[in-house]
């Protein structure tokens, strides 16, 4: 089984070599989610997911005044229903697209796409995706479609590289080569491949040249470890992490300063989503505690407005604010 899963991954990484004209690329890269941005796409909770409408509503309505949002819903009545909520949440229509894609979850950051370019060509990887390798019982054979979904809206082309798991929460790049993850939430993803052969995999995959790995995670955490609830690239030489002064944390500040990155402790939930000119990122419901998020998010990008919003109920299902979006780049 390994062995034909690096042959199966061998050869559709060989296509990514090549242009649609059959000519020798630059090196392909996924961009760093602060680089210009088209969209944000979101899935609409479905009724097991009720509880985290609120905190959409919130999203949505901070993303819109920046760029458009992609809402993806199963039909037309629940997009009626999903619009409907919105308005009486006093969310407009503006920079609203909706799109009927059948959706099993609203956690769209892990089934969705990964955009990479070439710096002319920008095309759609899809991953696998396993619905967290079963750790909370749900649906995924839909979500695990999305990406050639969104990929035949935006007419992108795309690679295939489902005979490796990889959730999109779990990657986190600097737009200049170098990867970051956490190493417990691979392993038992994808069983049986040593640490090289995942870095082979992923580099060759996504451009990159280096992979800094975080291990170790909480037991409660569904996502075995995704690296985006716990450290963050702020730019190509920074990463901020959760100052939860936890081993796996305090570990990759070690391996981070000792790979020549600067570290910068956050005091609130890492699990922000950056974009044109603004971070939407989650409020800790007071005024002092959020006055000091707030100047930690202005200095780490400056010229961004800031909107703090209650993803409570995010955080209660298991993730955060970008765990329920997933950024395109500028096409």
């Amino acid at each position: 089984m390994q062995s034909r899963r690096l042959q199966f991954l061998g050869a559709a990484l060989a296509g990514l070599l090549l242009t649609s004209v059959g000519e020798a690329a630059a090196t392909p890269r996924v961009p760093a989610e602060w680089e210009p941005q088209a969209a944000v796409w979101m899935q609409w909770p479905g009724r097991y997911e009720t509880a985290l409408r609120p905190a959409f509503a919130d999203i949505i309505r901070a993303v819109q005044r920046y760029e458009n949002v992609h809402l993806l819903t199963g039909t037309e009545k629940e997009q009626r229903a999903a619009a409907d909520f919105l308005a009486k949440r006093g969310v407009t229509t503006a920079n609203i697209t909706w799109h009927q894609v059948a959706v099993d979850n609203a956690w769209m950051r892990d089934n969705g796409p990964i955009y990479l370019t070439d710096g002319e060509t920008v095309w759609v990887q899809n991953w696998a995706f396993t619905g967290w390798d079963g750790t909370t019982g749900a649906e995924y054979r839909q979500d695990n479609k999305v990406p050639n979904q969104v990929a035949g809206l935006l007419g992108l082309n795309v690679v295939d590289l489902t005979d490796y798991v990889l959730e999109k929460g779990n990657l986190e790049v600097n737009g200049s080569g170098i990867g970051m993850l956490n190493w417990d939430c691979q392993d038992q993803r994808n069983p049986g491949l040593s640490r090289s052969e995942h870095e082979r995999i992923l580099k060759e995959a996504l451009g990159l040249t280096e992979i800094i790995w975080s291990y170790g995670h909480h037991p409660d955490d569904l996502t075995t470890g995704h690296i985006d609830g716990s450290a963050r690239f702020i730019n190509a030489t920074t990463v901020a992490i959760a100052d939860t002064q936890d081993q796996p944390e305090l570990r990759l500040a070690e391996d981070l300063q000792a790979a020549g990155f600067n570290v910068e402790w956050y005091p609130g939930d890492v699990n922000w989503l950056v974009g044109d000119g603004y971070i939407v990122a989650m409020s800790e419901l007071d005024t002092a505690a959020d006055r000091d998020l707030k100047q930690h998010l202005q200095r780490y990008f400056p010229g961004r407005q800031v909107h703090l919003v209650d993803a409570w109920s995010i955080a209660d299902g298991g993730g955060g604010i970008h765990c329920v979006t997933n950024d395109q780049p500028q096409l």
